[in-house]
């Protein structure tokens, strides 16, 4: 009997030190992440400072965050992060948090490499979570967006880094595969997102895809086009359960025969990606420790800079929230020289912006 209560209290003791540690990585998750942005804000070339006009400058005293100008001319002095666009004041929502996923279109495990050979960003995703709506939206950046990419390790005799108009997808090849290039992709999408903030990566080689689908038991997908020369019952409308191999294809394969087929792929991954996440929701709300688990499983394939502390604290505080909108860049696809080339519309773009990490003022 003695024992027995030993064991009891033992289990007990177990239980209660394994909630205290997940509670100290969750806050040491939580506070890493958000220093990460370094309290930078996107440069959209509007607009940021300066004094409201006479006639939209009666805001009263009591609106939170808004101070008359000190003169007393009743004037509002502009915050720093508030920005100007077609008669309307938008205020930068430092709340949010951003993170850049990439598959890079290498079917092996992770290594380090040199030249241009770290492979191609095949997928781009911002993933945008917004604690004060309780959101997870997803942008998707085309990677055949004709944008600056740096030759990395191939400087000139002084040291200049050589600069190309180039697919944004090329930008992780130049690095060494690993984190650098990584750092370098970020780079390239914060600047063509207005140099947005973005709080962390993940880039995953295909070759980890069916170990991150088959780690959820697989994913429920409706054929998006007619792909049966890749699996002669995957015609378009057809419902099918992705396993092993079948995940890879589903979101990799593309004729590129076929002009914009990249698009069609785009809109696979973007289907997908939503129909992972509800997955992974469900599985993290039967075991919080999942995406720690998973993130164990998939290291010989995966990069990222975010830390186990991090990922406690995304999983236990994010997972009541809705993913929302996937959102995609609006613009047009030309043929290139070699390959098709993206031109953002870089109007659009930036209202995308505006939209999505944003808040418009009230006057």
């Amino acid at each position: 009997m003695r024992f027995l209560c030993w064991l009891s209290v033992a289990a007990v003791s177990l239980a209660v030190f394994l909630f205290i540690t997940l509670q100290i990585m969750v806050f040491s998750g939580g506070r890493s992440l958000k220093a990460k942005s370094g309290g930078a804000v996107p440069d959209l070339g509007l607009p940021a400072q300066g004094v409201l006009e006479e006639g939209i400058d009666n805001m009263e005293d009591s609106v939170p965050g808004r101070a008359k100008n000190p003169e007393g001319s009743g004037s509002v002095v502009w915050k720093a992060d508030w920005v100007q666009y077609k008669d309307k004041i938008y205020d930068f929502n430092e709340n949010i948090m951003t993170f850049l996923v990439m598959g890079i279109d290498i079917n092996a495990e992770v290594e380090e490499t040199e030249g241009a050979d770290g492979g191609q960003a095949d997928a781009l995703f911002l993933v945008v979570v917004n604690p004060d709506k309780e959101t997870i939206d997803l942008i998707a950046v085309n990677r055949d967006t004709m944008t600056d990419v740096y030759l990395y390790g191939y400087e000139d005799t002084q040291g200049e880094i050589p600069v190309v108009t180039a697919q944004i997808a090329t930008q992780h090849g130049f690095g060494d595969g690993m984190e650098l290039s990584c750092q370098y992709t970020c780079e390239a999408v914060s600047a063509l997102f207005y140099n947005l903030p973005i709080n962390g990566y993940a880039a995953l080689n295909m070759a980890g895809i069916p170990v991150l689908n088959d780690a959820l038991g697989g994913v429920d997908v409706e054929v998006l086009e007619d792909l049966t020369r890749i699996r002669k019952n995957w015609t378009k409308g057809t419902k099918v359960h992705l396993e092993g191999q079948d995940s890879f294809y589903y979101v990799k394969w593309r004729d590129i025969t076929i002009f914009e087929s990249a698009l069609g792929r785009l809109e696979r991954q973007k289907q997908y990606m939503k129909a992972f996440a509800d997955r992974a929701i469900e599985a993290v709300k039967e075991d919080i420790t999942f995406p720690v688990r998973l993130f164990d499983q998939l290291k010989k394939y995966m990069v990222t800079d975010l830390t186990a502390d991090e990922i406690a604290y995304m999983a236990g505080n994010w997972i009541q929230y809705d993913f929302g909108r996937i959102l995609s860049m609006k613009g047009e696809t030309l043929h290139g020289m070699k390959h098709e080339e993206f031109y953002p519309d870089y109007d659009a773009l930036r209202e995308l912006v505006l939209d999505v990490f944003y808040e418009e003022v009230t006057l």
